[in-house]
């Protein structure tokens, strides 16, 4: 018995290159690639100032993971030794294994939030006092845009300009990890820059939602980027002819990403509403971006349900009772439409 075809819902970055992408690359002359640790690759400059332009930054940098991105911009803005604020949810703290601490020699002091945005009077209690020679100094903010954890939510830029206030007012940097801050534009129907004026630094994903293969981005000011490239090198992530990258990178800038991260969001709706509308049972958050968050109740044979799934052609990420589907431009209007049928079906039979 054949295998029913996968609809792949744990994440956007399980998406493969648009055909316009690979029609680009396979159009990629000798003469548009180069070495990019001399900074010679044409393709990847030509990305770069692309994405400052969006980004209203003075400069960017590709890297070859979000994670890579994060860790770069902090390290580029601090020193060991010294404190650093975020988020007890974000993706800095929860799922990049500590690396701001390993290796930027940082020390880490979380905050809770109300949907991704910490409190002001929060985090002035946190700062620590300057002239306390006993205590690190408190000198970067980072917060998560959308926020990945709290079902893809959109932290809005009234609040990101009373932060990037707070931190003027302290003396410190403010770090934007906007891995899906092109959901969080449309969202809002918004331009970018709107969200990352406010900020020092922010990094961004072209391999979540822009359907690229591999790549992210940190923007900033020149000064910034000249040392966070000298810090990429040292971690390893000095490319050589990255421009067979970077096209699909200015293929996924260029072309309406506004469009397709519109659909994308679209279909969590849909999808959402239909788990809700059918399942007493399941507590479902109603999406603002491309990201559903969900829980069982304690008694629910989760991990059941979650096999039984798989073996209908429907995958999303298991955590036990919190589950997390996520729509993307790899899925088609019918295959979100079967995945609610089989996700139903499947709840009334182990949740009745």
């Amino acid at each position: 018995m054949s295998q029913p075809p996968l609809i792949d819902l744990r994440s956007d970055t399980v998406t493969k290159p648009t055909p316009d992408m690979w029609d680009a690359l396979k159009n990629l002359e000798d003469s548009h690639l180069g070495d990019d640790v001399y900074g010679e690759d044409p393709t990847v400059n030509e990305l770069e100032a692309k994405a400052a332009k969006l980004m209203n930054k003075e400069a960017t940098l590709l890297v070859t993971s979000g994670s890579q991105g994060n860790l770069v911009s902090l390290l580029s803005q601090t020193q060991p030794g010294e404190e650093i604020l975020i988020e007890a949810k974000s993706h800095i703290c929860l799922y990049e294994v500590g690396s701001a601490a390993r290796i930027g020699g940082l020390t880490t002091k979380t905050f809770k939030s109300s949907r991704g945005v910490p409190s002001i009077q929060e985090l002035e209690m946190m700062i620590r006092p300057r002239d306390d020679l006993h205590q690190p100094w408190t000198t970067l903010l980072a917060v998560e845009n959308t926020h990945n954890t709290h079902g893809g939510i959109v932290i809005r830029p009234q609040d990101l300009e009373k932060l990037s206030k707070f931190t003027q007012d302290h003396n410190m940097k403010f770090h934007l990890d906007g891995a899906r801050i092109f959901n969080a534009a449309v969202a809002l129907d918004s331009p970018l820059h709107k969200f990352t004026d406010h900020v020092d630094t922010v990094m961004f994903c072209l391999s979540k939602g822009m359907a690229c293969p591999v790549g992210s981005m940190i923007a900033g000011s020149q000064e910034v980027i000249d040392r966070a490239r000298k810090f990429r090198k040292m971690l390893g992530g000095g490319m050589r002819q990255a421009g067979v990258l970077a096209i699909m990178g200015l293929i996924a800038l260029e072309h309406n990403w506004r469009k397709q991260l519109k659909q994308d969001h679209v279909h969590a709706k849909m999808l959402a509403k239909a788990l809700q509308a059918e399942n007493e049972l399941i507590s479902v958050t109603m999406p603002e971006t491309n990201i559903i968050n969900f829980s069982f109740p304690e008694a629910a044979p989760t991990l059941e349900i979650h096999n039984s799934l798989i073996k209908q052609g429907v995958l999303g990420l298991h955590k036990g009772y919190y589950q997390r589907l996520v729509t993307h431009v790899g899925l088609s209007r019918q295959d979100i439409e079967q995945a609610i049928t089989v996700l139903n079906t499947t709840f009334k039979k182990f949740l009745t």
